[in-house]
């Protein structure tokens, strides 16, 4: 878990499942862009800057951020702390084909 603050009244935890967490543990340098781009988009100064999109479908409470040739499948839950639940990470096709399996 890795957590960051903005201001005083803003904080944010990004967790990770054992499937990412695994993922990242390989690919430290796209875990490191990864929680980057998040700490942008949550308290940065640019966070148009992010390339993000929300998944469509039935998972339409998830987001992907685009990260070069790998993508990043994350939720959000809102309140004072945000917490980014990280879901899964991995190469294009492999994260979409991941996702028509999970439930």
């Amino acid at each position: 878990m890795k957590s960051g603050t903005g201001n005083s009244d803003f904080s944010y935890d990004i967790r990770y499942t054992k499937v990412a967490e695994k993922f990242f543990k390989a690919h430290e340098d796209v875990r490191d862009q990864y929680e980057a781009a998040i700490r942008e988009l949550l308290i940065g100064d640019h966070p148009e800057k992010v390339d993000i999109k929300k998944i469509k479908g039935k998972r339409n409470d998830y987001y992907r951020i685009r990260l070069g040739d790998y993508r990043v499948v994350y939720a959000l839950i809102n309140g004072t702390i945000v917490v980014v639940n990280t879901i899964l990470a991995g190469a294009r096709g492999d994260v979409y084909k991941k996702m028509g399996g999970m439930k």
